[in-house]
């Protein structure tokens, strides 16, 4: 009998290491639908950048669904304000940036882009709607302003810290601790 073989009363030899078991983590990525509520069709979908879309296998992923959605002529509006990682979409004509919002509009062929440093404010965009209907008008800085203080990140953000990598370059990080410090001697 195998069993008689090799089973042994000597004591166990205790493992080397005990390893943690690795599970998957559900991210939730953010994202806005705009739909035709009488057909329930997507029209547009706003997406904002998170790590996981700048990393693989995230950023393959996130590809795919871009091009999912441009098969099922889904207009996509791409806000991207994350300075590292990859982006999803490039082109020769893209200016290098910062930041980059990018419109693909449903059966256009073409889309649009805008590109911000650090030092500059956040653009007001066009979000497509079903035609006739005209586009109606996102702004990004007030957006963003509304969300930062509603969320409470000034007590949750160090910002004597340096900022995360990719570094700044040696004008914006004294751009920005001159902009901190003006903000600290006059508060909103």
């Amino acid at each position: 009998e195998p069993r008689v073989a090799y089973e042994s009363a000597a004591t166990l030899t205790p493992p080397a290491v005990k390893i943690p078991s690795i599970r998957a983590l559900r991210v939730k990525i953010p994202y806005v639908e705009i739909r035709d509520v009488k057909e329930n069709q997507l029209v547009t979908s706003i997406e904002i950048l998170s790590p996981v879309n700048k990393r693989n296998p995230g950023l393959e992923t996130y590809r795919k669904k871009r091009l999912l959605l441009q098969e099922h002529f889904v207009s996509l509006l791409e806000i991207d304000l994350l300075r590292a990682g990859n982006r999803p979409f490039s082109h020769p004509s893209l200016p290098g940036s910062d930041y980059l919002v990018l419109l693909w509009r449903a059966m256009s062929g073409e889309s649009e882009a805008w590109t911000m440093s650090i030092r500059d404010k956040l653009p007001v965009v066009p979000v497509p709607l079903k035609s006739p209907d005209p586009d109606v008008r996102l702004d990004l800085g007030k957006a963003f302003n509304l969300v930062y203080e509603r969320s409470n990140y000034r007590g949750e953000i160090n910002y004597e810290k340096e900022p995360p990598s990719p570094p700044l370059s040696e004008e914006d990080w004294l751009w920005m601790k001159q902009l901190l410090k003006s903000k600290t001697e006059n508060p909103v």
